[in-house]
């Protein structure tokens, strides 16, 4: 067998789904981050480091790094003529990568640094995608740079890392240091939680190693509203913010109060908490980097040592949808459930390419990968390609691209199949609301591309 994956499952799994999304143009976005950036469409991903051939030069304070890898964004391939803008919003995440080895021999590696770029493009909002790119873009400056760009965003910026992580080097070899970790870490990587005409909110987390028993993490949502592209704060979500406010909390008080499963009493201790304990600790947390929405409701998430010790982690607070009605505007809201049917499949490029079904968007996730296409028949929603790995089961490692809906269309990939298990989940809701999560394979049998069930386990 070609695959070893074909041995887990014997049948060729056929998804599901419900979505509208028209042949979309593709527009290339700049290695590094611009404070204000031209508006353009969303990049085609590669999640497979190469080398550059010169260092990328962000706008900002901070020189670029003399060295390093960063993820190369090929452009997109263009969608079928003759196809009018449709409703559909496409995210692409790129990943760019940089490192730095000692400045000594040039042999250890002593910093490694990266961060994500999404982007956004919706032809028939264009000012709306232009506008949320632009705040995009000041994060990814502001994470790059360490510079504050009024986000109220605090990072250490590439020069502060590499300066560390040169002085660690120094001192770990001068004082013949045993067991020192040599490298130093900086990682940002943003998530798409909800994507549709609504709202659109990402979940950002950064982590950091600079020595020490253990790593720092820290995390930050930021959500927009579709109609204006606007960052969304507490108070915009309703016309009686203060209203809001209570009943967000009151909701909160409830959860740690009923305690289930113990999680609560797992992470909410009272030696961390302020004079006013919980009611005040928890009225703490309704601030404008501590929420976002997914499909489900609202989440709410505390610091690192805010309600607990390093051990206990973040804790976060789910509200539903349900108990956010009347509360905030109807608009962010989540969307009712569509009707229709769907199938997803996945086919040699060749076989659609020429043909009347459009092209949406190309991802490339390995330049030299197989050309395949994401057949979607009928509409899914909720679409999100990501990176896995395996441990006991399959893990989200990053995501790669999202889409509010697809409907009857294909979506181009440039992708190595593995031999072993796969790396590639593509997810998705049916229009009843049924998630879908499908990996991509290949028969070793007629070499036929499969979509299997992501809940399968390895043996062996």
């Amino acid at each position: 067998m070609k695959k070893t994956i074909a041995l887990l499952l014997a049948l060729f799994m056929m998804l599901s789904v419900s979505g509208c999304a028209e042949s979309l143009k593709q527009i290339e976005i700049p290695p590094l981050p611009q404070v204000t950036p031209t508006p353009g469409p969303v990049a085609a991903v590669s999640s497979d480091p190469v080398e550059s051939s010169e260092s990328p030069a962000p706008t900002g304070e901070a020189p670029a790094p003399t060295a390093g890898q960063e993820i190369i964004l090929p452009a997109t391939a263009a969608p079928a003529e003759g196809r009018e803008a449709g409703s559909s919003i496409l995210v692409g995440i790129s990943r760019t990568e940089l490192s730095e080895n000692d400045p000594a021999e040039g042999t250890e590696l002593i910093l490694s640094f990266s961060y994500d770029m999404p982007r956004v493009l919706w032809e028939e909002k264009p000012a709306v995608a232009s506008k949320i790119n632009e705040l995009l873009a000041t994060v990814e400056e502001t994470f790059y740079t360490g510079n504050d760009y009024g986000l109220e965003l605090t990072f250490m910026g590439y020069n502060a890392m590499l300066e560390t992580a040169e002085d660690n080097f120094a001192y770990v070899k001068e004082y013949q240091v045993e067991g020192a970790a040599l490298e130093m870490t900086d990682s940002l990587s943003a998530r798409i939680q909800r994507l549709d005409e609504g709202m659109l909110s990402f979940l950002y987390a950064d982590s950091t190693f600079t020595g020490g028993a253990h790593g720092s993490y820290s995390q930050f949502g930021l959500s927009f509203d579709m109609e204006s592209g606007e960052l969304l704060t507490l108070d915009s979500l309703s016309d009686d913010p203060e209203a809001l406010k209570a009943s967000l909390l009151q909701i909160m008080l409830e959860l740690a109060e009923k305690d289930e499963d113990g999680y609560y009493s797992d992470r909410v201790v009272d030696s961390f908490l302020p004079e006013g304990g919980r009611e005040e600790a928890f009225r703490n947390l309704l601030r404008d980097d501590s929420w976002y929405f997914d499909r489900d409701g609202m989440v709410i998430f505390s610091s690192l040592y805010e309600l607990g010790p390093y051990a206990a982690g973040i804790t976060e607070f789910h509200v539903p949808y349900a108990q956010l009605e009347g509360s905030i505007y109807e608009r962010f809201l989540y969307p009712a459930e569509r009707t229709g049917s769907c199938r997803v499949s996945a086919t040699a490029l060749s076989e659609v390419e020429g043909g009347d079904l459009p092209i949406v968007d190309k991802i490339t996730v390995s330049e030299d990968g197989q050309k395949i296409a994401l057949v979607v028949e009928g509409s899914i929603y909720d679409v999100r390609i990501s990176r896995v790995y395996y441990v006991d089961r399959f893990y989200e490692q990053y995501q790669l691209w999202g889409a509010s809906s697809l409907s009857d269309c294909a979506l181009q990939l440039e992708t190595v199949v593995p031999e072993g298990l796969p790396d590639l989940l593509i997810s998705y809701y049916t229009a009843d609301g049924q998630r879908q999560g499908k990996l991509l394979s290949q028969s070793g049998l007629d070499g036929s591309y499969l979509l299997v069930d992501d809940d399968i386990q390895a043996v062996g």
